[in-house]
C-alpha cells in the first residue's frame, strides 16, 4: 500500500511486495521484505537519490505496521529486479498470486 501511496506518480503498476520472513515476537515484529518491480530504471526509482524513497517506504509501511500491530515492527526493504515478473506465471504463484 505505502509503495503506491508514496510512489504512484513514478511507478508503474508492474511493482509489488513479497515478504521474504516474519519474526513474530512478543513485543517487535520483525520482517524482510522484497520490493519486486520491472526494470533497473524502475529500481533506481524506488531507492531514490540517497536512499530517500525507500527511506520514506519504510517509514510509511513500519507506522502503519505498528498501528495495526500495537508493537514495534523493524522492517528491512530491497529493491529487486525481475524482469518481465508480472507476465510469468511462476513468479506470479511465488509471490502469492492466485490462479484458477
Amino acid at each position: 500500500e505505502s509503495l503506491f501511496e508514496k510512489m504512484s506518480d513514478e511507478i508503474p503498476y508492474e511493482a509489488d511486495v513479497m515478504i521474504k520472513h516474519f519474526d513474530e515476537g512478543e513485543t517487535q515484529d520483525r520482517i524482510n521484505a522484497h520490493i519486486i518491480v520491472e526494470r533497473e530504471k524502475q529500481k533506481a526509482m524506488v531507492i531514490g537519490k540517497g536512499g530517500s524513497g525507500i527511506k520514506r517506504l519504510g517509514i510509511n509501511a513500519r507506522q502503519k505496521m505498528q498501528l495495526f500491530s500495537g508493537k514495534k515492527i523493524f522492517l528491512k526493504l530491497d529493491v529487486v529486479v525481475y524482469k518481465g515478473w508480472s507476465k510469468q506465471k511462476d513468479v506470479l504463484k511465488k509471490i502469492g498470486y492466485d490462479f484458477i
